[in-house]
């Protein structure tokens, strides 16, 4: 349990005082990066503990969710398992379900949503459930346009980057292009981004 923390939170919903597991991330030795950002570690994986699951009453929650109207304690039960503990993939994948319930409710933000289904696909990259992975890919794919097309035009670079490469990632080679392209030629985008752009609309010519 090295790897593990605790971490002491409130419920934002019952107010019930939480003690839930975290992985620590420096322990954690990395084993390769994807092109989405998804990072494979060889123990514990920390993205499995990004979501707080209330044990008393289900709510599921990240820190920075707005705070949840009173008449959602009737619209949710608590779940079977308690999700505080360690948990595997399958524990991971019924935190992320539960939360995204919760965030779909109260009507979360855009990026809020896109990083909760974009995590949510990795789990299940994990596990190699690819149909799962691809719907759930889809569902981020949507979200980041969304946030892309209602930003203030402050940096969207790696926005714009997830867009072309979830495209890309799904078979959608000509709107991957488009979007790729889009962040090549913006000279306000990070030149990282730009970089890593380029290369992925290089690999689609080949």
């Amino acid at each position: 349990m090295d790897d593990l923390l605790t971490k002491n939170l409130t419920c934002k919903l019952c107010g019930h005082e939480v003690e839930t597991l975290m992985a620590r991330k420096s322990k954690q030795a990395t084993v390769k990066t994807d092109s989405d950002f998804c990072v494979h570690y060889e123990n514990e994986v920390p993205f499995y503990y990004n979501v707080f699951i209330c044990p008393k009453c289900g709510y599921g929650f990240l820190e920075n969710f707005k705070d949840p109207a009173k008449k959602m304690k009737e619209k949710i039960e608590p779940l079977p398992e308690d999700l505080t503990g360690k948990r595997d993939n399958q524990l991971a994948e019924k935190a992320y379900l539960r939360t995204l319930e919760c965030a779909r409710m109260q009507r979360e933000s855009d990026p809020v949503m896109a990083s909760l289904y974009l995590q949510l696909a990795w789990i299940y990259r994990y596990r190699g459930d690819e149909e799962n992975e691809k719907t759930m890919l889809n569902e981020a794919l949507g979200y980041y346009i969304d946030v892309y097309e209602k930003s203030d035009q402050g940096d969207v670079s790696k926005v714009l980057y997830l867009i072309g490469e979830l495209n890309r990632r799904l078979g959608n080679n000509k709107d991957a292009v488009f979007w790729f392209s889009r962040l090549v030629n913006d000279q306000n985008c990070s030149q990282a981004m730009r970089h890593r752009a380029r290369q992925a609309w290089q690999s689609l010519r080949e």
